[in-house]
């Protein structure tokens, strides 16, 4: 008897990208109602927007270092230690994951007094295999700017495929990090910036996982010269089930 297929359940928190164009929240989704993908500082009011509570994620897997992918950390630690939270968050990360985000939280709330620890940390590197919090996951390392090492998921969920890039340029990893899945999750940046996944990178991507469902995310408010035939645009709170 095949594995039972579970559906993939995308909430979109943000859609934009560090620039907020039109006022959109910095890109971040959750599957499942329990795994956040990237976490930019809009991360709770978005969450409260769509009614849900920080309390229900058990993994933030974040992509790389830029503040809009991770600088919404210290709020989402702040409403766990206000809800007194002490199941485990794990939080996946490039490698000096846990030392950023303990940085991070001492400058945002220095005198922050301690309660039960719930932070748990999981470093990547390209190639690493892991599993936290029930999710199986592989990183592949991508091009986005010099001297900053950014990663592509490749997620493994009731069956099912997803594949999650941050900020990328068409690279090796992310071309060979989405063969084969069922859902791809990448950026379009339609305003000609070198470092960014232009449409013209989008649509090789898609043509390299034929059949896959590709949602672009993290725009930057400029028009897709060709149109965003095929894709499935994010926005804020959009929710989509494959």
């Amino acid at each position: 008897m095949a594995a039972k297929r579970e559906p993939l359940d995308l909430t979109f928190l943000g859609s934009g990208n560090a620039f907020a164009p039109a006022g959109r929240a910095f890109s971040s989704f959750l599957v499942n109602g329990r795994y956040l993908f990237d976490c930019g500082p809009t991360v709770l009011q978005q969450l409260h927007k769509a009614g849900l509570s920080s309390e229900d994620i058990d993994l933030v897997l974040i992509s790389h270092f830029h503040a809009d992918h991770y600088f919404g950390l210290p709020f989402l630690f702040l409403d766990g230690w206000q809800q007194e939270r002490t199941r485990d968050l794990w939080i996946a990360g490039p490698p000096g994951i846990e030392a950023r985000c303990e940085q991070l939280m001492a400058l945002a709330y220095p005198s922050l007094p301690k309660r039960t620890a719930f932070r748990r940390y999981v470093e990547i590197g390209d190639g690493v295999a892991a599993t936290a919090a029930g999710l199986s996951f592989r990183t592949t390392g991508v091009s986005h700017v010099p001297d900053l090492e950014c990663f592509a998921y490749r997620v493994d969920l009731g069956g099912r495929t997803l594949v999650y890039s941050g900020d990328t340029t068409l690279c090796t990893g992310i071309l060979e990090a989405v063969e084969g899945a069922e859902v791809i999750v990448i950026e379009c940046s339609c305003a000609g910036e070198g470092v960014h996944l232009s449409p013209a990178g989008v649509a090789a991507i898609a043509e390299r996982a034929p059949g896959a469902k590709v949602v672009v995310t993290h725009l930057d408010g400029h028009d897709h010269p060709d149109g965003f035939d095929g894709l499935i645009v994010a926005s804020d709170l959009a929710r989509f089930r494959f």
